[in-house]
């Protein structure tokens, strides 16, 4: 049974006023760097966000990226606060949480095969994705940390799995 939910009569009844609507534009197929925001799932249809890591296009991907930074912090004596000084940024750290879904009712032993030997090749592998190739600045690579299969009971086509990737950006050592 569909749900069938009129947000502007919720916000106007609960808040007094009815919102403006907008017309938002549709998604591009591209990010300015022109890589492009989509992907093909099973049944041929597309999704967005898609992510390719080497010559695998990941199967249903869901992606999130963090870094931090590592900053000494001194204390001022007589004075509130402290001095900041930047010490480096860290690596990104990627995690990649997707489906694999088989549309013939068979368990994905390829797909998963696939996603082994991805792991398994211990090097620093090229990235696709309209999200790394905004955040990285260029030479977008990683290093795939560890990769896990989560239980999906019940199912005998569908596989989860979850890999976590570091970034393996380019630097250049300077003599002095």
């Amino acid at each position: 049974m569909a749900l069938d939910i009129d947000i502007s009569s919720i916000f106007a009844s609960t808040f007094g006023y009815t919102p403006k609507n907008f017309k938002v534009p549709n998604q591009p197929a591209n990010n300015k760097r022109g890589t492009s925001y989509y992907g093909n799932a099973s049944y041929n249809t597309s999704y967005f966000m898609a992510v390719k890591i080497g010559t695998l296009e990941l199967y249903n991907p869901v992606i999130s990226i963090s870094s931090k930074k590592t900053i000494v912090q001194t204390p001022l004596v007589y004075r509130s606060g402290s001095v900041k000084e930047l010490v480096s940024k860290d690596d990104f750290k990627i995690n990649i949480k997707g489906i694999i879904i088989r549309d013939d009712n068979i368990f994905p032993d390829n797909e998963i095969s696939e996603l082994v030997d991805l792991y398994n090749r211990n090097a620093a592998l090229p990235i696709y994705c309209a999200l790394t190739s905004l955040v990285f600045s260029e030479g977008e690579t990683v290093v795939i940390t560890d990769l896990s299969f989560p239980a999906t009971p019940g199912t005998q086509n569908i596989q989860a799995y979850e890999m976590n990737l570091i970034s393996d950006l380019k630097f250049i050592l300077n003599k002095a």
